[in-house]
C-alpha cells in the first residue's frame, strides 16, 4: 500500500491555488446534505472581503503530489460583533458561551474535494490550522445530516449545542474542542 503525502500550504490571496481551493470548496458543498452550488463564490468573497482580515486568520491548502489542490480551510479569533460568533453565543447558556467563545479560535471552513474524501486530508488541514493556535477553544459548526461531525468527534471535538442559523434551516451541531 502506497502512503500518500499530501502538502499542506498556506491558502494564497489570489492566482490559480486560491481558484483550486474555492473550485474544491464549490465541488464540496455542491454534494447534498448542502446541495449548494453558489457557495463557492459565496466563500470567495467572504475571504475577500471580511474573512482574511479577522484576528488571527489562518488559511491553508492540501495538495496532492501532483499538485493539484484537495482540500483547503481557514479559521480566525473569534470575538464580539462577528455574525457567527454572536448567533452561537445567543444559542448558549452564559456558562457555555464563557467557556467556549470567550478565547475560541473559529474554523470557518474545511472541504475535501468528493474524489479524496476518507483520505485523511480534512485531519491533516485541520491539525495544521490548529498547530499554532493561541486560543484556548476550537469551535465550529456542522450540519447534523453531513459526515463531517464523525471526523470531528474522532479529532477531539464534542458537541456544545444544535441549532439552526435561519428559521426553518438546518439544524448544525456546534461543536468544540479544548486547546488549552
Amino acid at each position: 500500500m502506497t502512503t500518500v503525502t499530501w502538502a499542506i500550504e498556506e491558502l494564497p490571496a489570489r492566482g490559480p491555488l486560491f481558484d483550486g481551493a474555492i473550485r474544491v470548496y464549490a465541488d464540496a458543498f455542491a454534494q447534498p446534505p448542502y446541495s449548494d452550488p453558489d457557495r463557492g463564490r459565496e466563500v470567495r468573497s467572504r475571504l475577500r472581503s471580511v474573512h482574511r482580515s479577522r484576528p488571527n486568520f489562518r488559511g491553508f491548502i492540501a495538495k496532492t503530489p501532483g499538485g493539484e489542490v484537495a482540500g483547503m480551510c481557514y479559521g480566525y479569533h473569534g470575538e464580539h460583533g462577528q455574525w457567527w460568533h454572536d448567533m452561537v453565543r445567543n444559542a448558549l447558556t452564559a456558562e457555555q458561551a464563557r467557556d467556549w467563545l470567550s478565547d475560541s479560535y473559529e474554523l470557518v471552513e474545511l472541504a475535501v474535494s468528493p474524489a479524496y474524501q476518507g483520505r485523511g486530508i480534512g485531519r491533516a488541514l485541520i491539525e495544521r490550522l490548529l498547530e499554532d493556535c493561541d486560543e484556548a477553544t476550537c469551535v465550529l459548526s456542522t450540519r447534523t445530516d453531513s459526515q463531517a461531525h464523525e471526523l470531528y468527534r474522532r479529532m477531539g471535538f464534542e458537541v456544545i449545542t444544535i441549532m439552526a442559523f435561519a428559521p426553518q434551516g438546518a439544524p448544525f451541531y456546534v461543536m468544540g474542542k479544548v486547546l488549552r
